[in-house]
């Protein structure tokens, strides 16, 4: 199993941890090792680099011990010698072995030996960049499941190389706290590991590429109780309230609260515990007052928006520029391939805004309840079209994959769903739009739609409507899921929305939530609508404390 080029893909952006990063680390390491039984302390970062971590991990523990060994692991030739350089320079007692090696292969070569101490960086190469080959044999080796980032078999492989009474701390990625494809190694790791603390930094731009990076320190073991684990909490905010100023993240890490950096960011802190250590739960953090709020809502709810229609991505083309457009016109296709497509521009609250649709080739049709690929020669206009862009068409490799015709769109959807009633929401924003479309319009790749079932009554879906705009799914995404991306942005993925809370439609507050937004569609002055939104913000919240 060899995965080369890893360094590579870290100094293109992924790699190089920031000083109070490293030192943070390193110090909440020390608090969770064991009494020593030596003077000799083994360190080993799997992904050294330039050493950053393990300089800082070396000055923690000081004199601590009378000898300290090193392992490191580079595939880059050049970085293991100007690593090894200055490490020997800064600490020229130590025994010191910089290998110019992957490695995982290491591990598989069983080459590695046992560690007092595993910290790393690891790089963060996602399935598409490893290609789906690589991905599936890296899963199938260790035993994953889904799609899998490069980190998950660093973390994996770090039980081979850490002794009974090791700590690990890594730094990785945020996205595997919550989403789906990382919950193979999230049930790893509760079997396999005692974890001891989690920092989700979030927003907080330490690194100049855009990963939203994680802290977590862990120990052989099994985790079993979510009060023993430590969860902070960090991401930007807008408010105006500040309890203090700060000069680095790391200066208020142990507080909470809304803390000011010198370039004018500000940060809430949260301190708790993980809310769940079950196998197959999202990794959160959960504080005393966010428990009692999630039970109240959990009170006071009746069904799930899962419960109402499935969740559907929209259509992704990997070819915008020939498929999606604006000024269509007779010669360039054939009229009935033609469909109006809703994308982000068109996002709004209850309501879509004023921009027109564009239009979609849309190159699949429905034969016996199922989607097919058209027959492209009885559309001579739209084949001499297609033809123009030959190349770049019959080049896109996950299209040619699937041994699907060159001129299909790669994630189509059955025309037959776009006939029925549906909500559709944009997938990336900073507050939530969610929107009713009756149109039979396509809905497009940046956006999703929840296609309502035939047996949903009309007020349900009012009803939804109303909650899935509200402040109060602000906040309960931000509890329930607390992942946000840069800029204080949300990502309304399918494995989030479905879990939104509906209440008893019947109730007094319920049916004066739906009257609300029957009015919003029905209105047309646009300050009359952000009166009745800001009544409707109120009456959802009444309905779930």
């Amino acid at each position: 199993m060899r995965y080369s080029n890893l360094s590579k893909e870290k100094e293109n952006g992924i790699v190089y941890t920031p000083k109070s990063m490293a030192k943070y680390l390193a110090k909440e390491m020390v608090k969770y090792k064991a009494d020593k039984d030596s003077n000799t302390i083994k360190i080993l970062d799997p992904a050294i680099g330039k050493g950053e971590l393990t300089i800082a991990l070396v000055e923690t523990i000081g004199l601590a011990y009378s000898k300290i060994e090193v392992v490191g692991y580079e595939t880059d030739a050049r970085i293991c010698e100007e690593t090894s350089a200055e490490l020997l320079h800064l600490f020229p007692g130590i025994k010191l072995s910089i290998k110019n090696e992957n490695f995982l292969t290491a591990v598989e070569n069983h080459t590695t030996g046992l560690f007092d101490y595993v910290i790393a960086n690891p790089p963060y190469i996602r399935t598409q960049i490893m290609g789906s080959d690589k991905a599936q044999k890296i899963s199938s080796k260790l035993g994953l499941s889904g799609r899998v980032d490069i980190y998950y078999a660093f973390i994996v492989c770090t039980k081979a190389v850490l002794k009974e009474h090791g700590v690990a701390g890594y730094i990785t990625s945020n996205k595997f706290l919550t989403i789906k494809s990382g919950l193979s190694v999230r049930d790893y790791i509760i079997d396999n590991y005692k974890i001891h603390r989690i920092t989700d930094l979030g927003d907080t731009k330490l690194f100049s590429a855009a990963v939203l990076p994680c802290i977590m320190v862990f120990s052989k073991g099994k985790t079993q109780d979510k009060s023993k684990v430590s969860f902070t909490s960090v991401y930007q905010t807008d408010t105006d309230e500040v309890d203090g100023r700060i000069q680095d993240v790391f200066d208020a890490i142990y507080e909470s609260g809304c803390y000011q950096i010198p370039d004018g960011r500000k940060y809430i802190y949260r301190q708790g515990v993980m809310q769940s250590v079950e196998k197959g739960s999202l990794w959160n953090i959960q504080s005393a007052e966010s428990q009692d709020w999630l039970f109240s809502v959990e009170q006071n709810t009746w069904q799930r928006f899962s419960d109402i229609g499935k969740i559907r991505v929209g259509i992704k083309t990997t070819a915008d520029n020939v498929f999606i457009g604006d000024d269509w016109n007779g010669e360039k296709s054939d009229i009935e391939l033609l469909r109006p497509l809703i994308t982000h521009r068109n996002a709004g609250q209850i309501l879509p805004n004023n921009s027109d649709l564009w239009k979609v080739l849309y190159t699949h049709t429905s034969e016996n309840g199922r989607k097919k690929a058209f027959d492209i020669d009885k559309y001579p206009k739209s084949k001499e079209y297609l033809l123009q862009h030959y190349t770049q068409l019959s080049n896109r490799k996950y299209v040619i994959q699937a041994k699907r015709n060159w001129y299909e769109i790669w994630v189509p959807q059955n025309p037959e769903s776009w006939k029925h009633r549906k909500i559709v929401f944009r997938d990336i924003s900073e507050h939530p739009q969610f929107w009713l479309d009756t149109s039979g319009a396509i809905v497009n790749g940046d956006c999703y739609w929840i296609e309502i079932q035939d047996y949903v009554i009309e007020d349900v879906v009012y009803l939804a409507l109303a909650i899935a705009n509200s402040r109060f799914i602000e906040k309960y995404y931000d509890v329930k899921f607390n992942t946000k991306l840069y800029s204080g942005k949300r990502r309304f993925m399918s494995q989030y929305v479905e879990k939104f809370p509906i209440p008893l439609y019947t109730t007094k507050l319920a049916q004066e939530a739906i009257w609300i937004v029957k009015q919003i569609i029905a209105e047309e002055n646009e300050a009359v609508i952000l009166g009745y939104k800001e009544k409707l913000n109120c009456i959802v919240d009444k309905i779930f404390t």
